[in-house]
């Protein structure tokens, strides 16, 4: 048995660190915590984040949503990343070829929903398939961004 002064064993401490981060995941996604940010009356910012491939399969990597859009003026900018790593474990190494930038061309908002339109800036970064017309979806009431990914949907955790 492996052991260190503390008396834990191996298996020990990892059984420690998965409870821990379960519970800092909970923490992260509670409906009070997972709300856009409105900055100011016409401002609104978000980082949203799913991992990849979806469930059942385990995730090794992470598709994040950042946005900034201006309600007044209904423009701003979307980037779509994909990162190395599931969500829990995500690192700063962004995936070549899997970024891009989305430029707003219109904002409707009503009570805790906000739909997005935008277009991908770079049209030779798509995949096959893929539409340069983006619709995102942001619910502040379930905390959730729903857009599309390839060739399909994706719904995707609202974070700080």
């Amino acid at each position: 048995m492996d052991t260190n002064d503390k008396g834990y064993d191996r298996r020990g401490f990892l059984k420690l660190v998965g409870l821990l981060s379960g519970s800092v995941t909970v923490g992260a996604l509670t409906p009070a915590v997972a709300l856009a940010k409105l900055q100011g009356p016409n401002a609104m910012s978000f980082r949203a984040v799913a991992g990849l491939p979806s469930a059942p399969w385990p995730a090794y990597a992470s598709l994040v949503l950042e946005g900034s859009v201006n309600l007044a003026t209904r423009s701003g900018v979307v980037n779509r990343t994909v990162f190395a790593g599931a969500p829990d474990v995500m690192s700063d190494i962004a995936l070549p070829g899997m970024s891009q930038t989305i430029r707003v061309t219109d904002v409707r908002a009503s009570p805790g929903l906000v739909r997005i339109q935008g277009v991908v800036s770079d049209r030779s970064q798509l995949q096959a398939g893929e539409n340069a017309n983006i619709e995102i979806l942001v619910d502040q009431v379930r905390g959730i961004v729903r857009a599309p990914f390839s060739t399909s949907n994706v719904a995707l955790s609202i974070q700080r």
